[in-house]
């Protein structure tokens, strides 16, 4: 299979996929609205609701714009990593869950707010180089990503806690910690491809950390 027939496949499966992700979160945030005399903290609710909407509708929206890959992983296992690390939190609606006292369910809704705002953020920072599989498309350096090189992996983590607390059962944290192992071997499989792609990643990457922000932005070097 080509390169550029594996994208056009990989995109359309991925429009397909979150345009049906957009409609069902459409539906619980009516839900929700219906329903908010029931809710406990139902503000929070639907505050994560409408931002995991916003997130969503981003998706499909950077990837019918993206650009066209200058390399991409190869092997089964990079494919299988991110679509698993795509989608495994998904488990967390049929788990069973605890039972959170409502402190822990407002950091909860808390922390799933500003973690999808921020990731937010991320993606518009990273425009058309969008991606769900590990590709070199154009190096990102700017916004977010002059201060940590995977900004949508640090938010992403902010906002799988705040799902975690939510649930507060120990199956939800077991698949935090392996959703967690999914997303830094996506990570490594991203930085094998760009490290390959982009000469000068390697200065990038000596001098912006992978997950922990730091505090003055990066500047790349001049040729």
């Amino acid at each position: 299979m080509t390169r550029s027939l594996e994208d056009l496949i990989g995109k359309t499966l991925i429009i397909a996929i979150f345009l049906f992700l957009v409609s069902v979160q459409v539906n619980t945030i009516v839900t929700t609205v219906q329903s908010s005399d029931q809710i406990e903290l139902w503000q929070f609710v639907l505050a994560a609701r409408v931002s995991g909407l916003f997130f969503l509708a981003l998706v499909v929206f950077l990837t019918v714009l993206r650009l066209p890959p200058k390399s991409v992983s190869v092997g089964v296992e990079p494919r299988l990593t991110s679509i698993a690390g795509t989608f495994c939190l998904m488990l967390l609606v049929v788990l069973p869950t605890g039972t959170p006292g409502i402190g822990i369910r407002a950091m909860a809704g808390s922390l799933m707010v500003v973690g999808t705002v921020l990731s937010i953020w991320g993606a518009i920072n990273l425009g058309r180089s969008f991606s769900i599989m590990a590709a070199a498309r154009q190096l990102v350096i700017h916004g977010l990503y002059s201060i940590v090189r995977h900004p949508l992996y640090a938010t992403e983590a902010v906002t799988a806690l705040g799902s975690v607390l939510m649930s507060w059962s120990i199956w939800s944290c077991l698949l935090f910690v392996a959703w967690g192992g999914l997303q830094y071997r996506r990570i490594l499989n991203e930085e094998r491809i760009l490290r390959a792609t982009f000469p000068e990643y390697d200065d990038y990457a000596n001098n912006v950390p992978m997950i922990i922000p730091r505090l003055t932005p990066y500047s790349a070097r001049a040729a």
